[in-house]
């Protein structure tokens, strides 16, 4: 794939986007790290219309090259894929995460909407972007380290679904206690269930009987 014009394109192209963005990136770096362990500074980049704009912006440049990395290194992978072409299959790709983001927009809105817009809401799921940003660059970094000291492509691909599996932990932990504190720990495990397991489930189901 790295030969195909159109993938080495959209590297190129992406690249450049970030690199023009590299400012935002550097403001928000400090907060989105810290707020791993103290939830709290979610909700402060929610208050800084600056911080929180400068998120959004290099969660949406970044989010097709880690669609890049999830085809690279086979991370969804699902039977069907095998007939396309390999510029199809990474369309096919970046599509079905689109349509996991949309489904994940669309409850958190009606969580929003039934919420009226708490900012306890509002932070723990746009945390997301957070996760998606720190996840890209986990997977990026960690898959060309393993890869040049191994060079084996399975075993690469098996530590990749471990980062993000323990990543995703971490990152629902974090949802968790900024739920916690507006609701209750039952509710917070309803939201998580409803929020989380829903659209997850339908990735990881699609990427195991497609």
């Amino acid at each position: 794939m790295l030969d195909n014009p159109i993938f080495c394109g959209l590297a190129v192209l992406f690249t450049l986007l970030f690199l023009v963005n590299i400012g935002s990136f550097i403001k928000i770096f400090p907060v989105m790290t810290s707020s791993v362990w103290r939830w709290k500074n979610d909700l402060e980049l929610e208050d800084s219309l600056q911080l929180s704009r400068s998120r959004n912006t290099v969660a949406a440049v970044l989010l097709v090259p880690l669609c890049m990395v999830v085809y690279s290194y086979d991370l969804y992978s699902p039977d069907f894929l095998d007939r396309f072409s390999p510029i199809l299959r990474f369309a096919a790709v970046t599509g079905v995460m689109f349509l996991y983001l949309l489904l994940r927009a669309f409850l958190n809105w009606q969580l929003e909407m039934h919420n009226y817009g708490s900012k306890a809401f509002v932070a723990a799921n746009r945390s997301f972007f957070n996760y998606c940003i720190m996840l890209f660059f986990l997977l990026f970094l960690t898959g060309a380290a393993v890869n040049a000291l191994t060079g084996d492509a399975e075993l690469t691909r098996t530590v990749l679904l471990y980062v993000t599996g323990v990543s995703y932990v971490f990152y629902i932990l974090l949802r968790g206690r900024i739920f916690a504190s507006a609701c209750n720990p039952f509710s917070t495990f309803l939201y998580l269930c409803g929020l989380e397991l829903i659209p997850t489930l339908a990735l990881v189901i699609s990427a195991r009987l497609l």
